[in-house]
Parts: structure tokens; sequence; C-alpha cells
């Protein structure tokens, strides 16, 4: 399953990158939005020229959709024109009458808008809008309000540098069956079937299969114990995580035993028993320490620093946390080791050490800005910027808050924040 959801992404991917073609129709259901919206997300993270605009709302009927996407790109216009107005520069203008006039039909005021947005971004940049419903009750609303965008009478200038992902509904499909009899030269078909009960079919086949290698069948249910977990069926999470720590005490194999207790904690904390949980975990850390597999003693360490801050804890997580740290620093995973310096920050400030907690935070955001994590750095600079301004230090707060407005602007736009911050430590 996780080939497929690659797969995919790479799909979508190759599909924003490409010259050629405006739209992608996605065949999908509702099982599958929340997928692709991650998908989306972490696309809009790594691909540097791409603007992307999604709008997962549900489609009651199209007019009530079009409302709410007419209502997100205001409210993305109104936050862009805040930052501007703070570096002096001329406010963007709003989205024309002619987007939100109920007299006008949703495919006239929706072209209208984005003709409009093409008129704000910055030359070269793409954007890529991703109508995404999380359901489509109006299947033929939606359809006639997004016909246009399939270019069934050729490519039109103003789709240039706009890609269109789509959504089409696979239970009852209006769009794709139109573009596949009109041969629409100018749209990509992409299924998506990322269901999890096609991931449990694939998993318990090869969990059944004697064929297979014994490695391979745990490592599928280890898989369906998980998807168990997530989907709540707990009692069949606890019996084939126990099943699993059995077979891998009888082979002496430590980082195996170190996953079912893991996965063990997991269902405690699921059924609310957080201090179960941290023993369950405790133990997992003492088997990944035997088998000296780095990565799931850095798991431990951090589901163990969780447990100790819920269960009040705070000096005990604080000291996990900074383990933590350095397990990630090791393993150089540095997303988890800015989030484990935070989390230590957290506990420390719980145990009234601010100064301490100050320091991991500024130490955090140092990383941060090293390594172009943009997201975790205005993390970063909110908890110091609340921190002084709990403090009466308003200067030093005001200084943070200075420093994350070209961050929020420079995201906004799609640029790299590199282009309005110096990111030397």
């Amino acid at each position: 399953m996780h080939r497929e959801f690659a797969t995919i992404e790479s799909s979508i991917e190759a599909f924003v990158e490409q010259p050629d073609d405006p739209t992608l129709l996605l065949d999908m259901t509702d099982n599958d939005v929340v997928p692709v919206l991650k998908m989306l997300q972490s696309l809009d993270q790594r691909v540097g020229d791409a603007i992307f605009l999604i709008f997962p709302f549900a489609c009651e009927t199209a007019g009530m959709y079009l409302q709410r996407c007419m209502e997100a790109l205001d409210h993305q216009i109104d936050e862009e024109n805040h930052e501007r107005v703070g570096r002096d520069e001329a406010p963007w203008p709003p989205l024309p009458l002619t987007c939100i006039d109920p007299r006008r039909t949703p495919a006239e005021r929706l072209r209208n808008a984005i003709i409009h947005i093409h008129t704000l971004v910055p030359e070269g940049a793409k954007v890529v809008w991703a109508w995404l419903p999380a359901s489509i009750a109006d299947a033929d609303g939606f359809a006639k309000m997004m016909l246009h965008l399939l270019a069934l009478n050729g490519f039109e200038d103003w789709m240039e540098g706009h890609r269109f992902c789509i959504r089409d509904d696979r239970d009852r499909p209006c769009l794709i069956p139109l573009a596949r009899e009109r041969r629409a030269e100018h749209v990509v078909i992409l299924p998506v079937d990322l269901s999890s009960q096609k991931a449990i079919r694939n998993l318990v086949d090869v969990a059944n299969d004697e064929v297979q290698p014994i490695a391979q069948r745990m490592g599928a249910l280890m898989q369906i114990a998980a998807l168990d977990l997530a989907h709540g069926r707990l009692p069949d999470a606890l019996r084939k995580y126990r099943a699993l720590y059995g077979f891998h005490a009888e082979r002496h194999d430590a980082t195996g035993c170190a996953l079912a207790l893991h996965g063990l904690g997991d269902v405690a904390l699921r059924r609310g028993a957080q201090r179960d949980a941290n023993l369950w975990y405790g133990r997992a850390l003492q088997m990944a320490l035997d088998g000296r597999n780095l990565l799931v003693v850095l798991n431990s360490l951090m589901a163990i620093g969780n447990c100790s801050s819920a269960l009040g804890e705070h000096a005990n997580a604080a000291a996990w946390f900074n383990l933590a740290s350095t397990a990630a620093g090791r393993l150089m995973l540095v997303h988890t080791k800015i989030e484990a310096m935070e989390k230590a920050g957290v506990a420390l400030l719980a145990c009234g050490k601010a100064a301490e907690a100050a320091k991991h935070w500024v130490d955090a955001k140092r990383l941060c800005e090293q390594f172009g994590c943009e997201r975790q750095r205005c993390g970063m600079l909110d908890r110091l910027v609340s921190l002084y301004a709990k403090a009466g230090l308003k200067a030093e707060a005001k200084a943070y808050e200075l420093e994350k407005a070209p961050l929020l602007a420079a995201r906004r736009r799609g640029a790299p924040a590199s282009a309005t911050h110096d990111n030397r430590t």
C-alpha cells in the first residue's frame, strides 16, 4: 500500500511539473480524499515554484461549494494584505464582483476567480487548484461547474500557468466518462484507490500466504494490527500484538519484540490507560536498546516523553525528550529532533524553568533556519513570542513577531523563505 501511495503522489507531482495538460481528473471515493489531501500538503512543501489552493469542503450543492471556495480565497487575500501593509506594499485587490455575483453561473464565477488570482501571483509561478470535495451530493452541479476546465474545445489562454486537480466520484462518475467519450487531449485521468479495505485485503493475502517468507508475513501481520488500532478494533489489535511478541520472543528477535511491545503501548494509550502505556513503552525501549535499533529507540523515547507529559511528570518528560533529541540527531532526522526539542521546552516551562525552555526553542529555531524547516520555525517563533510576552518582555516578543512575518508571506506566495530571510545560524 505504501508503494501505491508513493506512486499516486509521484503521478500528481509529475502532472504539476509538466507543461502541456492543465487538468487532472482523480477517480476516487470519499475514503480516498484525506490521503490525497496529505499528498498535496507534502507537495506544497516540496514543489517550490507552485502555489497550492486546496478546497476540500463537502459539496451539498455546487453553489454552496463555490461560495465556500470564494470565502477561502477572500480569506487568503486578506491575510496576505495584512502582511503587505506591514511591509508598506500596495494591497492586493479583492475578488471582483463577478466572482461572487449569484446571478452568474458557478462556472463563470470560478473562471473569473482563476483569472483574478493569476494577476496576483509572481510571474512564472504555477497555481495548483485542487477541487477535492469531501463528499459530492450534487454530482451533476459540480461536474457542470468544472466542465470548462476540461478544455474540450481546446486550450485557452487564461489556463496558462494553472493546474486543475478535480475529483470525480467513482460511485457516480460524470467528468471522466465525458472526457473519455470526447477524447479530451488536455486531460489526464488518474485512478485513486487507497481504501483501508483494499489495504487490508492485500495484507491479509500476504500474511496467510505460506509461500511468502516468514519475515514478510509477520510484517504484514504487524501492519494489519496497526490498521486494527487505527480503526478502533482494540481487542483485535491486542491479540495480534501479543501474538507478534510471542513469535519474536521465541526467535530472540529484540527489535521485533520492541515493535510488538510498542503496539501494546499504543493499544493501552487508545484505551486511556496512560500509565499502562508508559510501562509498555518502557519495555519496548529496553528491547530496542538490546537490539541496538536506534530508530525504534527513538520512537520509544518520544512515546514515553508524551506519556510523561500527559501524566504531569514534566521533569521526566523533559529528560526523555532530550534523549530523543540526541537519538534523532544521530539518525539525522532533523524534523524529529526539532519536535523533541520543542516538546522538551514545553515540559521545562511546565516545571517553571522558562529560561531553559527559551534556550531549547531558540536552539530549535536555529536548526530550522539551517535546514529550511520553515513550518516548524514558525511554531518556534510562536512559542517564543508567547513566552516573552507573558514575561513582559515586549521588545523581544516584537522582534520574534517581525521575524515570523516574512516567513508567512513567503509561504502564501509560494516563494522559498530564504528569499525573504537570511538563514544563517
